[in-house]
Parts: C-alpha cells; structure tokens; sequence
C-alpha cells in the first residue's frame, strides 16, 4: 500500500518530522509544537515510539547512530551501537571443522548483540534535551498500554515471518493469535509488558537498562535460550561520540558518520570519484550515469568491506581512505564504457533485508537530528525479551567467518571480527547537508548496504540532477556492491536502452521491487521545509 508522504511526516513552523510510521510522527510533531521542545525532545520520543508501533525495526533491543547539528553549527555524532558480549569471540559461529553455523548469527539469542538504544537516547536528551525525560517516553507508554490498529503492512509482515518469529513465546503472545495466525489488520495491538518496560526506563533512566528486573529478564532468557549476554556487559556499555566526517562538495557540507559507520568514507570516495564525470550534463536517465555511478560505488564497497570495522581494532590511518590522492588512484581507470569484473561470484545471492528505519528532524532554531536505527533484519533475531521488546542479531554484521558472504552478501574481513566489546562496521549512513551555514536537508535510510547507494542517489537527484524534495525521494533507485556485482534497480530507473547498453558491457541486472524507505527533510527556502516519506512503503 502506497501512503502519501504527508500522512507520515509533518511541516509546520515549529519544525519539521519524517518517520516511518504515523503514530511515531504524530507523537514527535507533538513535542516540537511543545514550549521548549527541541529537535533532540522530538528524537528521543520518536525512538521511544517506533519501538512500539513499528517492531520490525524500531526498538529498545538494538541500536544505531545519531546525528546532531546544534542551531549554532556544532555537529556531533552519537554512536549507540550494539556491542560484542563480553563472552564472545571469532569463532563464535563456527562448527568444529571452522565452518559457519547456519543462521547461527542470525536466529535465536546467540545472534544477540548488547543493545544501545536506550542507552544511546539518555545520552542525548542528558546533553541536549530540554523537556523532562519522563514525558517524552509518555506517548510510547501510552500506545503500548492502550494500543494501536495493526497496519496491513503489519499484518503481512507478521504472517510471513509466522515460522520463526511465531515460535518465541513471548512474541507469540504478543504478535499472534491462539490459532498460529498473525493478528489481525485493523485490530488493536496492545503490549502491557512493554508498557512496565517503558514505565520503568521513564521512572530510572538508564539505570533501568543497567540492572534490575529488565536486563535480568534479558540475560535469563538469553542463557535459557543458548545465547551468551551477562549483567556486566549492560553494566559496561557505553555510547561513544566519534568524529563527524564532513564532506566538502562544491558548494555544500555534507555531515555524515564516521566508523564503525561506513557513511562518510562512502560519500566521500564515491561523490570524489564522480567528480570526474559531467553527470548533469549527461542526465539521470542517460547509461553512462547509470554505470559510472555503478563503478563507483563497488570500488567503494570494496575498500569498505576489506579495511572497515570499530576503529578501535584499526591498526592503520583511517584518514587515508578519504585523502584526494587515494580516492582518485581508486576511481582510476573507471569508464563509462567499460564494466570492472569482480574478483569472483562464487556464493549464493543475499537475501537484503529493508527493516532498519531512520527519522529526520528539524525544529524551529534550525537545529537538526538524522537517526537511523535497527535490529538488523527484520524483528531481528525473532526473540523477545520478558520486558514485550524484541532483540537484535546485529552480531551478523561482525564477519563471522572473514572472506565469506554474511546475510546481506557482503563479505568481510579481519578489522571486522567478533571481538568482545567491539562493533561491527554498519551501512547505517544518517547524513545532514548544509549549505551557507544552514542546514538544507537531512536524509537516511534502511536497507543493509543498499542504504549507502541509496542515501548517495537521493542527494545526488536534490544537488545534482536538480529534483524537487518529493522527485528526489520517490525516484527510482538502483544499487550496486562489489560482490556480487549484479546491478539491482527499481521499476522505471532503468530504460530499455539503458538495459540494452549495460548489458552490452557485461553488466550482470536484476530488477527488484522496492530499494530503501527514505525518510527526509528538505529546505525550500529561509523558513519553510518540505518532509518526505518514501512512498515506496
């Protein structure tokens, strides 16, 4: 079902809000419209909300990143991912003979990775928040108490993933009826656990997510349940504040994550790269654009998925993989006329999951928030904690087993393994673009590494191809990695002459459904701004 971009996200003078879900929006909207409501108040109720009303990837169990530009222009980058529990190791995922586990990473709690949202949000609201923390929890609390209509969108996520999400107890209890069948669309899904979990993080902050009753029903679960999470490792983690990656580009700013995110570093090589190339002048539609940028972003995939992890374990200067002098030996040799093999395809073809979600916000002073957050597949690892929220398996991002293909193909290697309290190198790419000290739009998305091409092809459209804020997000999109080298696109993004050329080069294709879920924030002129969420959902 197609949702016009204006049911989710709104605009008025007091700022503006694009979430995935229209209860999160209507509930962050409300908080700016408050006296004293800021741009951050506004993040942590979203957060808080989405937990609730959209299970797929909203969450209390994961993680994820968050940008902040303050009104003034200092810009800070807030990491609350996930970490590797204390007990966790390289070979984690590995039989006897070294071999990976099936889906030992990605289902069950031993897929579970300590989570930092909570974490991440008191963090936030202790530095920049302005309203009480106990009523910006206050609508989250209430939709879980008193409920929501379940979505179709909902209903046909939860039917499908029945088998697996429907064998945890508690989120069968909550997600499904006595019969098996996903409850039903239309009819009211109230959460009561939820609501004492909520209840509890809104009365103790962060100390509620440190120890007591919450982290002792998530540790029991996960040993009951094979997994590997302690009481210290909630006790030990931390948010970490990393540098912000600024991205020059003729005459904008862009604002991006630095590692363990791989935004920045893809931004800045990828629009380096395409500096080279008139791509206005040639045109969205035109093959050469299609695959120059293609070229692009696999050379950039490459370097992220051989050099990139917590920059902790790094053992060389990260800053090099963005000096103009590497970026321009990487994108040499690049053509429109020739497509670059990839070392090899030798491996099945990843199932990409879409069920990360990002919000963007900007309040009346002009201070912005771009938040991606995550559970890493879709609900996650499929099991839920006694508290009514579900848990991450974001350990699958770590390469569980270097040189091989993880859930979303990419394959991985040394500076990315299980290491206890590290965090493994994420796509999450959260960006804030400013133009003559103001910021001019805030953009992300979901979608496991189409993120990156994704959040590249929507800027690319506003500053380069010249779209209005709506074109920019609804066109059509492709995204290309390094392995496997196919070229997956949208309906309508590629021409029969454009196919017809790329294949002429050797180009492997595959058209998909939909790539990403943006949800963005555009300036249009000194006071007003446009929020877009993708219609694609």
């Amino acid at each position: 079902m197609i949702i016009s971009a204006f049911i989710l996200a709104t605009c008025l003078q007091h700022g503006a809000v694009a979430t995935a879900e229209i209860h999160a929006t209507q509930a962050s909207d409300a908080i700016l419209k408050e006296e004293g409501g800021n741009a951050i108040d506004a993040a942590i109720t979203a957060s808080f909300a989405l937990a609730v009303t959209y299970p797929t990837a909203g969450n209390i169990g994961g993680g994820g990143f968050m940008l902040y530009r303050e009104p003034e222009g200092l810009a800070w980058f807030l990491d609350f991912r996930e970490v590797a529990p204390a007990a966790g190791h390289p070979e984690m995922y590995l039989d006897e003979n070294g071999e990976l586990i099936e889906e030992s990473s990605t289902l069950g709690w031993k897929a579970v990775g300590v989570p930092g949202s909570v974490f991440g949000m008191w963090e936030a609201h202790k530095l920049w928040g302005s309203l009480p923390w106990e009523s910006l929890l206050e609508p989250a609390i209430e939709l879980a108490a008193s409920g929501f209509p379940i979505s179709e969108a909902e209903h046909r996520r939860l039917t499908r993933l029945a088998k697996t999400l429907g064998k945890d107890p508690y989120a069968f209890r909550s997600f499904y009826n006595k019969d098996g069948s996903a409850k039903d669309e239309g009819s009211l899904l109230i959460q009561p656990e939820l609501a004492v979990t909520l209840r509890r993080i809104a009365k103790q902050g962060v100390s509620a997510f440190r120890k007591g009753p919450i982290v002792k029903g998530i540790v029991e679960t996960s040993q009951k349940g094979g997994g590997v999470l302690a009481e210290e490792d909630f006790i030990q983690y931390r948010p970490e504040f990393r540098p912000v990656q600024k991205v020059r580009w003729r005459d904008l700013t862009i604002l991006a994550a630095t590692a363990p995110s791989s935004s920045g570093l893809f931004l800045s090589q990828t629009l380096g790269m395409l500096s080279d190339f008139p791509l206005a002048s040639w045109g969205w539609e035109d093959p050469r654009t299609v695959q120059v940028l293609g070229e692009v972003e696999a050379r950039a995939f490459a370097i992220r998925n051989r050099w990139m992890g917590d920059p902790i374990g790094c053992d060389f200067g990260v800053a090099a993989l963005s000096h103009p002098t590497f970026i321009k030996s990487l994108g040499s040799g690049i053509s429109p006329n020739r497509f670059t093999r990839p070392r090899s395809t030798n491996y099945p073809a990843p199932w990409e999951s879409k069920e990360t979600t990002h919000y963007s916000i900007v309040d009346s002073r002009g201070a912005a928030v771009s938040v991606t957050t995550t559970l890493n597949s879709g609900y996650g690892a499929k099991v839920m904690a006694p508290g009514g929220f579900l848990m991450n398996n974001e350990m699958d991002d770590f390469a569980t087993r270097p040189g091989y293909a993880n859930q979303f193909g990419l394959i991985q290697g040394k500076y990315n393994q299980v290491i206890p309290g590290r965090r493994p190198l994420s796509s999450m790419s959260p960006i804030i673009v400013v133009r003559d000290g103001q910021v001019d739009s805030v953009i992300g998305s979901p979608g496991g590494p189409t993120i990156l091409t994704t959040v590249l092809q929507v800027f690319l459209n506003r500053y380069v191809f010249r779209m209005t804020p709506k074109q920019s997000v609804a066109a059509p999109r492709f995204h290309r990695q390094d392995l496997p080298a196919t070229l997956k696109y949208e309906a309508g993004r590629l021409t029969s002459k454009v196919i017809s050329r790329l294949r002429s080069l050797g180009q492997p294709l595959k058209k998909i459904r939909k790539l990403g879920n943006v949800d963005a924030v555009f300036r249009v002129n000194e006071t007003e701004w446009i929020p877009v969420t993708d219609p694609r959902w």
